[in-house]
């Protein structure tokens, strides 16, 4: 029996960016936030441009080796096999992050993820340290399109959902926006991936009391499901709330979310009563990350479709969706 495990990549070809296939990177920085959340700050000076809300696809283990593992037995005699020789390498597919932070220093691109550890891959992460390799594809996807400088801008975030917009924070604060606010929700006040430089507010006004990257100072507003910080309620609460008592004053405003199913439905929703323009990052299980696979399938409308919609990709069409396009958030 002859077992060959080999992996090849090659550079890729995108019509907005040029994603490197297999890029090599050095970890810089692992920092362990809160109880389940690392930030895994690595550098590499090969990464192309990328924008918030695209996301870069992982390899989540050590380097395999690439010579064929042979096994050989008479008639009578079996192999001796180990777990890994039966089963193969623990962690094959790459992961999906989306990038929480993107910074240049004039020799390197610094850039940032944010893992919470629920399986392999993830614990894997957590185990990193500084001056590690990490192996990564990317940037992919479409992200947000930018507001103009004269909108009023909502980042919305919900648990893992929070890292794109910490780095469109950045963007827009790089880019002179000033009308930004920015409302994050989690489930207690120990699972919130951002470090605090002051005490949150509880009542439905927004703060600067995050510390967000590139030193942006926009006020925020934490909502945690348990009250056991901040605002008292989800973040689409804290959403409605913040919009009571300063809607008046916004400008075109539009909302760019991120976070699970249930909560970009309800945000979709929210922002559809308020008036506001809505872009939804779909979190999506992604094999591959370049169209191969299609398992990140959702449903947009398609009106010269017979049905009216068709299937999309979210790591090529996505993850970032205006809200109307997508079928099921059409209301």
């Amino acid at each position: 029996m002859v077992w060959s495990r080999k992996f090849i990549c090659t550079r890729m070809t995108a019509s907005r960016t040029t994603p490197i296939c297999s890029l090599p990177a050095r970890v810089t920085r692992v920092d362990h936030v809160c109880r389940e959340h690392v930030i895994v700050t690595a550098e590499s000076d090969q990464l192309p441009p990328s924008q918030p809300g695209q996301f870069l696809q992982l390899q989540c283990r050590d380097t395999l080796a690439t010579d064929p593992s042979i096994h050989a037995w008479g008639p009578q005699t079996w192999p001796r096999l180990n777990l890994l020789d039966q089963t193969g390498p623990p962690i094959l597919l790459r992961r999906p992050f989306s990038i929480a932070d993107r910074a240049d220093d004039g020799t390197a691109n610094r850039f940032s993820v944010i893992s919470r550890a629920i399986g392999p891959g993830t614990r894997w992460l957590d185990r990193l340290e500084a001056g590690m390799e990490l192996n990564v594809t990317g940037p992919l996807g479409r992200g947000y399109a930018l507001p103009d400088p004269d909108q009023t801008a909502l980042l919305v975030g919900g648990g893992v959902g929070i890292p794109p917009l910490l780095y469109l924070a950045r963007t827009l604060h790089e880019r002179g926006h000033r009308d930004v606010r920015v409302l994050f929700g989690v489930q207690t006040h120990d699972l919130l991936p951002v470090r605090l430089s002051d005490d949150l507010p509880t009542n439905g006004h927004a703060t600067p009391c995050l510390r967000l990257p590139g030193e942006a100072s926009f006020p925020a507003l934490v909502a945690t499901d348990d009250g056991s910080a901040g605002f008292a309620g989800r973040v689409t609460d804290a959403l409605r709330a913040l919009h009571a008592l300063e809607g008046d004053r916004w400008r075109r405003p539009v909302i760019c979310t991120c976070g699970p199913e249930p909560m970009l439905k309800a945000v979709a929703a929210a922002s559809r009563a308020m008036g506001s323009d809505c872009q939804v990052c779909l979190e999506r299980f992604m094999g591959c990350g370049l169209g191969t696979c299609l398992s990140c399938v959702v449903r947009v409308h398609a009106p010269d479709q017979e049905k009216g919609w068709r299937w999309a990709l979210s790591c090529q069409e996505g993850p970032v969706f205006e809200r109307d396009r997508v079928l099921d958030y059409d209301g």
